[in-house]
């Protein structure tokens, strides 16, 4: 059985370093932007003097501080660097996946960037190249000549004239859910890293539901991702029959029941930053119990992580809204991350 002890110190005292909820409340507050980068500098990001009233730069500036956290999680990971995986390429394949509805989307490699979190298998300087591809197809071909793990899911469906974004989506997806179990199995742990997997995998099918309930006739089976716990096959259909978003989402809480998901799933409309942000604080808020009932878990671990990707969609928010004029009172209902 793996052990997880050392990781989860280091972790603790990582997490220690992280901005947390006054900290941004704070610079949501602030009057512009050299401002944040002022308060950022104050509590240990780098932020070059180029970038100091750039929004794009400072978001580029929490980037790469989570990045090299991440590196070091990975260094001292040792022999437990393929379980480690379990979070590294669920962040991966988020960052593929954004940057083939990027480029798909003639977006300008900025915005491809925007909120997403490099790990040693993506650092930044790779997904900088990714975010300049010209095409989805051309994404695929840099990742599959990088031999990343989760390259080959991509092929064919990103080379077509039309990539069909869901199909990338779900096939990544799947990707990523069948590699992670693998790596969670190993990990032992009184399977809590598997229950981990589980929930990502049924979040990930609640999503597909919400992304096809107002089709005719919505090809679940299709977008259906195995190894979930919740989130049946049968519900997902039945929630998906439903044709209305809100109702669906009324139908899925019920496969979180005892978890902070079901309030989010139960009640969409009360999620004033988006149904996505609210699962990921949700999420965190889970693990954090759960570091507290089972310390010598891996739930102190995962919770950093997520809080970690937490901070990074933070520190975008406030800069890009900062940058934009956005009422204070919004940034701040919208953060994430916790106290």
């Amino acid at each position: 059985m793996t052990t997880w002890d050392d990781l989860n110190a280091r972790a603790r005292g990582l997490g220690t370093h992280l901005l947390g909820r006054s900290a941004l409340e704070l610079l949501a507050h602030s009057p512009d932007l050299p401002a944040i980068a002022a308060e950022l500098e104050r509590r240990g990001y780098h932020v070059e003097e180029s970038a100091r009233a750039s929004a794009a730069g400072l978001e580029l500036a929490a980037r790469r501080a989570i990045a090299q956290r991440l590196k070091t999680l990975s260094r001292w990971a040792g022999p437990r660097t393929e379980t480690l995986a379990v979070l590294l390429e669920d962040e991966d394949r988020r960052s593929i996946a954004a940057l083939v509805r990027g480029a798909v989307q003639r977006a300008p490699a900025e915005q491809r960037l925007s909120g997403l979190v490099p790990t040693p298998e993506l650092p930044e300087r790779a997904l900088e190249e990714l975010a300049h591809q010209p095409s989805a197809g051309a994404v695929a071909s840099l990742l599959v000549a990088w031999r990343h793990p989760l390259a080959a899911s991509l092929l064919p469906e990103a080379g077509r004239p039309e990539p069909d974004l869901l199909r990338i989506e779900t096939a990544l997806a799947r990707a990523f859910a069948r590699r992670a179990l693998r790596a969670a199995r190993r990990g032992g742990w009184r399977g809590l890293l598997v229950r981990y997997v589980e929930r990502v995998i049924d979040v990930e099918n609640a999503y597909a539901v919400l992304a096809l309930c107002g089709e005719k006739k919505p090809e679940i089976a299709e977008h259906w991702l195995p190894g979930g716990r919740g989130v049946t096959l049968k519900l997902a259909e039945r929630a998906a029959a439903t044709g209305e978003p809100a109702a669906a989402c009324h139908m899925l809480a019920s496969a979180f029941t005892g978890s902070p998901l079901a309030g989010v799933f139960a009640d969409p409309a009360g999620n004033p930053a988006g149904l996505e942000l609210a699962v990921l604080a949700a999420q965190i808020d889970e693990l954090r119990g759960l570091a507290r009932t089972a310390p010598l878990s891996p739930a102190p671990l995962l919770s950093y992580a997520l809080r970690l990707r937490a901070e990074v969609l933070d520190v975008r928010r406030v800069v890009w809204g900062i940058s934009l004029g956005a009422p204070t009172k919004a940034l701040v209902e919208g953060l994430v991350s916790t106290p």
